[in-house]
């Protein structure tokens, strides 16, 4: 049997049918040797196994998680790390189950990480919107960091606008996972950075090509649309327990860096607590949550220590705005944009 070169795996938790299956057709359209590793999130729907199965055993496997008292929370980390378990592939790739893999890039991938010895290779993915798309890249072209520069890429994770903290359209050599026991934790709320930190902050080579290896379906099923009353609270304590980590590795750079990250979520906060539609508060109260963010000690810190000199123009507009307190101005972003993203 030919060895298998890339795994591919795939959490599943209450997938629509028609959605895995673009999945799994796009990942039948690798040519080298490969395998597609299903890994459902409690017991899966018999549509969803159905799809799975007209794949064919050689082609799609699947491993089934159990979790007790857990049936109604997705936690794709735990169905990933099975996935690395049970991986036989050289590199592992991670593709959500409404997403696709773009195969030739990702080919292109397998080919320049074997021709470099890397441990990672990221690509460009494209962000497939209602109405229009998007290339996302860290470079306009092709980039290899060795030794004492990986530094310089795990800076780049917390970086909004450079793609590098997901881990779409990106291969792990898989013996590096295994033998630093690279995972994904269940300790925070947001499970990709925090994998990117861990895998590659003890790398040695890691690349960078301008293929199309990813593409990203983003729909409002998605985003944080709804109102969560835990929702600012979650990330200010993913934040601060992700934090202790950043300030372990002692690296003024990436600690910059992680400035930037805390401020890009604290407008994710303003835009999907603060000024959420669906939240009902008044005026007055959007104003004392507003103020009252603005006071706590990690955003304050963080919004003090950067300008947002890494971000896109509208998240430094979004910057400016958050540090010189105008409230108002900041309503009327968070509006405009969460009109855009109900379209």
């Amino acid at each position: 049997m030919e060895d298998i070169k890339i795994s591919v795996v795939i959490p599943v938790h209450k997938t629509p049918v028609d959605k895995l299956r673009r999945a799994l057709k796009s990942t039948a359209k690798l040519t080298i040797a490969h395998e597609t590793i299903v890994v459902f999130d409690g017991a899966p729907e018999v549509a969803l196994l159905d799809a799975v199965n007209s794949f064919g055993e050689d082609a799609v496997r699947y491993s089934v998680i159990q979790r007790i008292g857990y049936a109604e929370a997705r936690n794709a980390g735990i169905a990933r790390n099975v996935g690395i378990r049970e991986a036989a592939g050289e590199w592992i790739t991670f593709l959500d189950a409404d997403d696709e893999i773009i195969a030739e890039g990702m080919q292109d991938l397998v080919l320049y990480g074997d021709e470099n010895g890397c441990q990672l290779v990221q690509g460009k993915y494209i962000k497939r919107m209602n109405a229009s798309t998007e290339e996302c890249a860290m470079s306009n072209r092709p980039c290899i960091y060795r030794g004492g520069a990986v530094r310089e890429f795990l800076r780049t994770i917390f970086l909004a606008d450079k793609g590098t903290g997901t881990v779409w359209s990106k291969i792990f050599r898989r013996s590096y996972l295994i033998d630093h026991r690279i995972g994904f934790g269940s300790d925070l709320a947001i499970e990709d950075t925090p994998f990117m930190f861990d895998a590659t902050r003890n790398m040695l080579c890691i690349g960078f090509i301008p293929v199309d290896c990813y593409s990203y379906y983003r729909n409002e099923g998605s985003l944080v649309t709804s109102f969560r009353k835990d929702y600012a609270e979650c990330i200010a304590t993913y934040l601060i327990q992700f934090k202790k980590r950043v300030d372990k590795l002692s690296d003024a750079q990436v600690s910059t860096a992680f400035d930037q990250y805390v401020v890009f979520y604290l407008l994710l906060v303003m835009l999907h607590y603060v000024f959420n539609p669906q939240n009902d508060w008044t005026t007055q109260r959007q104003h004392a949550e507003f103020d009252s963010l603005l006071h706590f000690d990690l955003y304050r810190n963080a919004l003090a220590r950067t300008n947002g000199q890494d971000m896109s123009l509208s998240k430094r507009i979004g910057v400016y705005v958050l540090k010189h307190r105008m409230f108002h101005i900041m309503k009327i972003i968070c509006n405009i944009r969460n009109m855009q993203i109900r379209k």
